[in-house]
C-alpha cells in the first residue's frame, strides 16, 4: 500500500486502480486510527472481523453485506475522515427521501471527479461546450445534484442558472393524492423557466423527463427552449423507450440528449453513446472502479444476476471523502456488458423496484 493516498484516489481517469488495490486503500483510509472517519473506526470492534486485514479485495466486500448503516441519523462530522486536510471544504448533502427519512452523506472532491468523468462520456455524445448558460431545473438546497450540476456546467464552459426544486413536497402531493396540488407546484417550477429563458441566454438544460414533458406541453417555455437549447441531460427518474424517442426525435430534434442514472449514495452513471444494435435506448456505465454496481437476484441479494436478466441494484462507493458498504437500493435495472471498456457492468430499464413494501413514488424526481 503506497503512502500516498492520491495515487489509488486520485489517479488519472484512464488510468484507474484495479478494484482491488481501490479496496485496499479504502479500508486502510477508513478505518485506520490515524486516517479514517469517526463513525467507521468506532464500528470495528463490532463488525465481526477487520477490515484492515481481512478486506484485501473485491470478493472481501462480502463480509459487510450483513453490516447495516443508518445514514440517516448518523452525524454528518462523524463521516469525514481525520486524514482529510484541516482546509478540506467538506459539505454534507441529503438524497430525496424517497424511501424515508433522507440520507446524509459528506463530500469534498470525490464527486466532482465523478461529474469528470461523466463530462468525458457527453464528449463522446458529441456534447456541446458553452458559450451562453445552463439551467437546472431540479433540486438545490441540501441535493448533491446541484453540486454536480454545478461541476459540470462549469467544467463545459457554461453560465450556471438554477429554477429549485423541491423533489420531497412533489412526491407528498403524489402519495397523498393531491393531483391538483402537484399539477400547481409543476407549474411554478415552470413559470420560473419561462421568466429564465425570456432574458437568458440559455444553451443547455438539465430536469427530469416529467418535466421536460411538462416544458413541452407549454408554449411559452418550448419555443425557446426549442430554438436555442442544443444539449439536454436528463435524470431522476425512469423513463420508457417511447418518451425517451419522442423527447430525441420530435420534442427537443436539435439537441445532443443524454441521460444520467445515480443517487446520493452511488453519484452519476452517464449514458454512454449509443450504438447500432444495442438492446436498449440508453445504457448507463458507472463510474467503475470508485463505484461499484451490482445486479442482485431480489430474493438472494449475494447471487448476481445473468446478462440480459433484471436484478436489484447494490452499490458500493469507495473514495476518499466516502466509504459505502455494499448496499441495496431502491432501482431494479437489467444487467448489460460493456462493450469496449473491460471493468465493471452497464446498466439499462431502471426503474423503482418491487420491495414488497409500500409502493415508491417518483413524481417528478
Amino acid at each position: 500500500m503506497p503512502d500516498d493516498f492520491s495515487t489509488i484516489f486520485e489517479a488519472p481517469l484512464d488510468q484507474p486502480p484495479t478494484l482491488d488495490e481501490l479496496v485496499r486503500a479504502t479500508m486502510a483510509w477508513h478505518f485506520s486510527p490515524s486516517t479514517g472517519s469517526p463513525y467507521w473506526t468506532s464500528r470495528v470492534a463490532d463488525l465481526g472481523f477487520d477490515p484492515l486485514t481481512d478486506v484485501r479485495g473485491a470478493e472481501d466486500l462480502a463480509l459487510f453485506d450483513g453490516v447495516t448503516v443508518d445514514w440517516a441519523t448518523i452525524p454528518a462530522q462523524q463521516l469525514i475522515p481525520r486524514g482529510s486536510r484541516p482546509e478540506t471544504p467538506f459539505g454534507v448533502f441529503e438524497s430525496g427521501g424517497t424511501t424515508g427519512a433522507p440520507k446524509r452523506i459528506v463530500d469534498a472532491d470525490s464527486r466532482r471527479r465523478n461529474i469528470e468523468y461523466q463530462s468525458s462520456v457527453l464528449d463522446l455524445a458529441g456534447f456541446p461546450h458553452g458559450e451562453g448558460g445552463w439551467l437546472h431545473v431540479g433540486p438545490t438546497g441540501p441535493h448533491v445534484m446541484a453540486k454536480n450540476v454545478g461541476n459540470l456546467a462549469t467544467m463545459r464552459g457554461f453560465l450556471r442558472y438554477f429554477v429549485d426544486l423541491d423533489p420531497r413536497w412533489a412526491k407528498r402531493c403524489v402519495a397523498e393524492g393531491r393531483q391538483d396540488d402537484f399539477n400547481r407546484y409543476v407549474s411554478h417550477i415552470l413559470d420560473q423557466v419561462r421568466d429564465v429563458l425570456a432574458t437568458q441566454d440559455i444553451r443547455a438544460i438539465s430536469s427530469t423527463p416529467p418535466i421536460l414533458a411538462a416544458m413541452a406541453a407549454r408554449p411559452d417555455v418550448y419555443e425557446p427552449l426549442r430554438a436555442k437549447v442544443r444539449g439536454i441531460v436528463w435524470g431522476g427518474t425512469s423513463v420508457d423507450a417511447e418518451t425517451l424517442r419522442l423527447l430525441e426525435e420530435e420534442v427537443f430534434p436539435d439537441a445532443v440528449i443524454q441521460g444520467a442514472y445515480g443517487n446520493t449514495m452511488m453519484g452519476m452513471a452517464p449514458q454512454r453513446p449509443r450504438r447500432d444494435g444495442d438492446p436498449a435506448p440508453c445504457i448507463f456505465r458507472p463510474f467503475y472502479p470508485y463505484t461499484v454496481v451490482e445486479l442482485v437476484d431480489p430474493q438472494y441479494p449475494d447471487k448476481p444476476v445473468d446478462e440480459g436478466v433484471e436484478g436489484r441494484v447494490k452499490v458500493t462507493t469507495l473514495t476518499r471523502d466516502l466509504f459505502v458498504p455494499p448496499t441495496l437500493e431502491r432501482d431494479a435495472c437489467t444487467r448489460r456488458t460493456p462493450i469496449g471498456h473491460p471493468t465493471g457492468i452497464e446498466l439499462s430499464g431502471v426503474r423503482p423496484a418491487d420491495t414488497g413494501g409500500p409502493a415508491i413514488v417518483e413524481g417528478v424526481y
